[in-house]
């Protein structure tokens, strides 16, 4: 394991050849200098109905760029950094935000900003509708992106090279809450059929949503199981939000496509209706929305995400972020901080690894970047990237309401307890 303060004895010899050569060939060319600080590029709704996803991004980013600067030598974190504050060769970094307002008009325009002044690479926490332009445009202008939300499948038809995603697709989300059903196999609670349940919205979260409904069809047929009629899927919105109708019988379960609060009323609500009958299982970008939803009579959706506050609780990188999280900014970590925390580290320990700042250097640094799961705070098998940005070894988590919050049930080598009650 890495730790900051040590450097691998490879990495020394490789130092120790380095500076032989440079004394045996003298007069050269000097190396150049390392500038004293570099830019990282933030890109979040710091107004607008986003804003407090803006204010915890932000918050998150601030913590890492942070931790990079400060030589924190007795802190228990094995982050492959070089000796001492900032990066190997001395450089600080800066953070620079710019307000997207969640508006994808906006973000082309402020990610250009940012670049122009002086940001070397990009973090994003935003919406899918801000994400597709703003993945477009660093394409366009070539400089890494790292994305800390999205989770649409949409992104890897369009061959961007600049767009890296940290957090597990939605089809893997889709496949993990089939992998807890499928543990039921050979018990009485068996399931034979996948009902799906959505809302209506539009734009580009009304594609990932039909997206993701595709998605549930064909993973649960390949998986062995029935799929109910396309015209037979629970409405999570409008007046029948939340209702089953008749649609959903003992022997079913049923997979909610949740992007926001109201929708993740709904589903609740629906959980509720079908104690008894069928489990919901909550996937998609707003299942973070159920902390905030009432549970009636301790009956809530079950959900499948990327991050889980119960197991950072357990997971000892993560719990000493998040004590240095809180004690910095008088309040607990959550997911979009956590996100945010773990996309801008991930830009920044890509940043160490180059001699300089040119934005190929760093896009390619961040493509080649392997940390292994005891170097994030997230529930996941690490971070790699393959050739369309997509993280190849985050992973979903699937976890159920009890009476002091949500805790990990799925996968089982995380669960905190094996014991099931769908």
């Amino acid at each position: 394991m890495l730790t900051r303060g040590r450097r691998p004895a490879a990495t020394v010899l490789l130092l120790a050849t380095a500076l032989l050569i440079a004394a045996c060939t003298g007069g050269g060319n000097p190396a150049p200098k390392a500038p004293a600080s570099v830019a990282i590029g933030l890109l979040v709704p710091t107004t607008g109905a986003n804003a407090q996803l803006g204010q915890q991004a932000t918050l998150g980013a601030k913590l890492a760029i942070e931790l990079v600067n400060q030589d924190f030598k007795d802190l228990p974190l094995p982050l492959p950094l070089g000796v001492g504050a900032g990066l190997r060769n001395g450089t600080k970094l800066t953070l620079i935000a710019g307000n997207t307002e969640s508006a994808p008009e906006k973000v082309e325009k402020e990610a250009s900003r940012l670049v122009a002044e002086g940001a070397v690479g990009l973090v994003l926490a935003d919406t899918i509708d801000v994400a597709a332009p703003a993945g477009r445009e660093t394409d366009l202008i070539g400089v890494s992106l790292v994305d800390a939300l999205s989770t649409s499948d949409t992104f890897a038809d369009l061959n961007r090279t600049a767009h890296f995603r940290i957090q597990p697709s939605d089809r893997q989300l889709v496949s993990a809450a089939l992998g807890l059903l499928y543990r039921q196999r050979d018990t009485p609670a068996q399931f034979k059929r996948i009902v799906t349940a959505a809302g209506t919205p539009a734009g580009a979260v009304g594609g990932e949503v039909s997206a993701l409904k595709a998605t549930i069809e064909d993973l649960s047929l390949a998986a062995g199981y029935e799929v109910a009629a396309k015209e037979k899927i629970v409405p999570l919105s409008g007046a029948d939000a939340g209702q089953p109708d008749g649609i959903v019988v003992k022997g079913d379960a049923v997979l909610a496509v949740v992007t926001g609060a109201a929708e993740a009323t709904a589903a609740t609500e629906l959980a509720v209706r079908l104690r008894g009958t069928a489990p919901v299982i909550a996937i998609g970008p707003g299942v973070g929305a159920l902390d905030g939803v009432k549970a009636s009579g301790g009956v809530q959706a079950l959900r499948a995400s990327g991050w889980s506050s119960e197991f950072a609780g357990r997971n000892p990188i993560a719990r000493v972020v998040a004590t240095m999280y809180e004690q910095a900014f008088h309040t607990k970590l959550t997911e979009v901080a956590a996100a945010a925390f773990t996309a801008t580290m991930v830009l920044a320990l890509a940043m160490d690894q180059v001699s300089d700042f040119t934005p190929q250097s760093i896009r390619s640094a961040v493509q080649q970047i392997t940390l292994p799961a005891t170097q994030t705070i997230m529930p996941w098998n690490g971070i790699r990237f393959d050739g369309n940005g997509y993280n190849q070894l985050a992973a979903g988590v699937v976890e159920q309401h009890v009476p002091n919050g949500y805790q990990v049930v799925h996968p089982i080598e995380l669960a905190a307890t094996p014991t099931l009650s769908l």
